[in-house]
């Protein structure tokens, strides 16, 4: 189980002081003290990007069924039409929301949808008929004029207006941002019902969107989508629309409306090409610089990773906002004017692909956005500085503590944190690329982003169905220990090399400890490197369980071993002297009257050895001699027998196994 949620008040400094910093770092040759504080800056930032959620997610779990759930389950929304008149004096809006809308179940009369109380429900109408409604504990009750069967579809409108709603962490706000007026939204999650009526849940991701919205004339408009046409209304004012032709969750509903610096490139992938946008207020020329730069350049490596660009037939764009952090809203990152780095940009661009074209199915699978974001992190780093800084960047999101990735409860153990969902689940995917190699990783995730998921939501189940058929092997042991377990492995290595029977070669035996506590062992293929007098020896070994004990033949003698020396694993790794081992693995089956004869065999510390029969119970008419350490006889009776046999050697003090 992962880390009890634990809150804090103090959020909004820590984030502005850390961000406020400005370094340069050399990645590919950072110091400890270096990954050090640059951890703790994307920290600040991951703290940033989800405050508030873990309280909305709270809320609406306690809450579901009792106020804002109504029969939600009973429809499915196919198209939302957003108008809205924006008044930057008032601070208010006044607008209608189309909807299309199809009943799942026979006998459909009613439609609920989430609104807070603060905005005000004018009218409803339905298949063009007046449909009546309550509007308490932000929930709109709409009695529909008619029946509807199952698969019936039908139109609604509500038209509503009123002062949108702003909880300090996310909704909607008219507020200024470096010194221009601006009107934004921020709605993940459960928060789009702050400034618009909606069935405001991820699962049901509309077909399509479109926004008509009104504004000053000399404003521009950040938001989901193409724009499809803006035009003069009177009064220095203007009417725009945008259309989205993609699902898409409620969350990822967006707009940002102010004086913006635009910019527009043409990128290109393949044979593909479409607009891609920079939208910074007027004195933020740094931001603006690094959305024109940063943005096609992450767009373009996460495209060759992941698979082109899944809106390519739109636009993708980069705005400032008036948020204190940063947001992946579709089609149309949104960033806090210090919100522009190149490994923020990437984070928020990856979310493109995972999160927005994917989406968690619940936020108990939250790391397969925010895990995958992270990692794109530092697949940027590789891309454009090469493979020393990958790994500088994986140490950064090292995390060897408590918690599991996989959030068992949504209401009491914390969603977005920065070390599990955030930098562990960076390193779960780290680690299966270890596992699986370059080609058939990346493979494996385009075929991921390709499966039947895309366009809708997922859980840590389907990721294991689609990349197992994808490699042809079942992952499920890996990301049961890693996803849904907790811990990493601590290793104890120690060996003993010593001249074969023969005299033509070298008989190794090499054992792995797993000395975590807590009874989880991990099974991981290691590799490994053997340092022998004639040369190193690089290989995988596979190993589980809490010891192993491996018999290997060499040519040369073994000086050396070291185990995954670029740390592809989440581990600590010691090397001690090696003890006194028992290295017979098993011992053969024994038959009923047919004679039996098996010497145990030991290696390591000071010879001779001496044995000794500590207990349980031989085979009947089987005996151990201590002298030879053979067992040997007749056995008389067939069933399983459980002993035990102790060695120790001639050293002072005595060692012995």
């Amino acid at each position: 189980m992962r880390n009890t949620l634990l809150m804090t008040s103090c959020l909004l400094l820590l984030v502005g002081t850390a961000m406020g910093q400005v370094k340069t770092y050399n990645f590919g040759n950072l110091t400890p003290e270096e990954i050090a504080e640059f951890k703790a800056l994307r920290h600040a930032f991951y703290q940033a990007e989800s405050f508030g959620r873990q309280e909305a997610i709270r809320q609406q779990i306690l809450d579901a069924g009792t106020r804002v759930d109504g029969n939600q389950n009973d429809y499915d929304v196919h198209y939302y039409g957003l108008h809205l008149d924006l008044d930057f004096d008032m601070g208010t809006i006044d607008g209608y929301v189309e909807y299309r809308i199809e009943s799942v179940i026979d006998g459909l009369n009613a439609i609920d949808l989430n609104l807070r109380n603060e905005l005000t429900v004018d009218s409803v109408t339905v298949a063009g008929s007046s449909a009546t409604f309550s509007h308490t504990n932000h929930l709109i009750a709409i009695t529909t004029p008619g029946t509807y069967s199952q698969g019936d579809e039908f139109a609604m409108t509500v038209y509503y207006h009123g002062t949108p709603y702003y909880d300090g962490a996310a909704g909607m706000m008219f507020n200024q941002q470096m010194g221009y007026a601006m009107c934004w939204t921020k709605t993940t999650p459960y928060r789009s019902r702050y400034w618009w009526p909606c069935k405001d849940y991820p699962l049901d991701k509309p077909d399509s969107l479109d926004h008509y919205i009104e504004m000053p004339s000399a404003y521009d408009i950040a938001t989901n989508g193409v724009l499809i046409s803006s035009t003069p209304v009177g009064g220095n004012r203007k009417l725009v629309h945008y259309k989205h032709n993609y699902p898409i969750c409620t969350y990822n509903i967006a707009l940002s409306c102010t004086q913006y610096q635009i910019d527009v490139q043409t990128w290109s992938h393949g044979s593909d090409s479409m607009p891609l946008y920079s939208y910074a207020l007027p004195n933020n020329p740094v931001a603006f610089d690094s959305f024109k730069v940063v943005g096609p350049r992450a767009l373009t490596i996460m495209s060759d990773l992941y698979g082109t660009y899944p809106f390519v037939t739109e636009k993708m764009g980069n705005a400032d906002f008036g948020w204190y952090g940063a947001m992946e809203h579709q089609t149309c990152c949104m960033y806090s004017p210090d919100f522009h780095t190149d490994w923020v940009i990437a984070h928020e661009t990856s979310h493109q692909w995972w999160g927005d074209m994917i989406t968690c199915h619940t936020f108990n699978h939250i790391w397969l956005n925010e895990g995958f974001a992270s990692y794109s992190e530092a697949l940027y780093f590789e891309t454009t500085l090469g493979e020393a800084a990958y790994f500088d960047y994986i140490q950064s999101q090292k995390y060897l503590g408590e918690g599991s990735i996989y959030v068992e409860n949504l209401v009491y153990e914390e969603i977005y944190n920065s070390n599990l969902s955030y930098d562990k689940a960076s390193w779960v995917l780290h680690m299966l690329r270890g596992v699986l190699g370059d080609s058939v990783f990346f493979a494996a995730i385009r075929d991921w982003g390709q499966s039947e998921f895309r366009y809708g939501t997922a859980t840590t189940q389907d990721f294991i169905s689609v990349v197992s058929t994808s490699i042809g092997a079942d992952i499920g042991w890996f990301v049961y220990e890693w996803i849904y377990g907790e811990g990493h492995p601590d290793y104890s290595i120690s060996w003993h090399c010593q001249p074969d029977s023969t005299g033509s070669g070298f008989n190794l035996t090499y054992l792995i400890e797993q000395t975590q506590t807590g009874g989880t062992y991990f099974e991981m293929p290691i590799k490994t490197t053997f340092t022998t007098t004639g040369g190193d020896i690089d290989t995988v070994i596979f190993n589980e369980g809490a010891a192993q004990l491996y018999s290997l033949w060499f040519a040369d003698s073994v000086t050396n071993i070291v185990i995954d020396s670029q740390e592809w694993i989440l581990r600590t790794v010691e090397t001690v002297p090696f003890t006194i081992q028992i290295i017979t693995a098993t011992l053969p089956d024994a038959v009923v009257g047919e004679p039996y004869s098996e010497t145990l065999t030991a290696v390591g510390g000071v010879p001779p050895y001496h044995w000794v029969f500590w207990g349980g119970d031989l085979p009947y008419g089987l005996s151990f001699d201590t002298s030879t350490a053979t067992i040997s006889g007749t056995p008389t009776w067939p069933a399983d027998f459980y002993f035990t046999i102790q060695v120790s050697d001639s050293d002072t003090p005595p060692l012995a196994n």
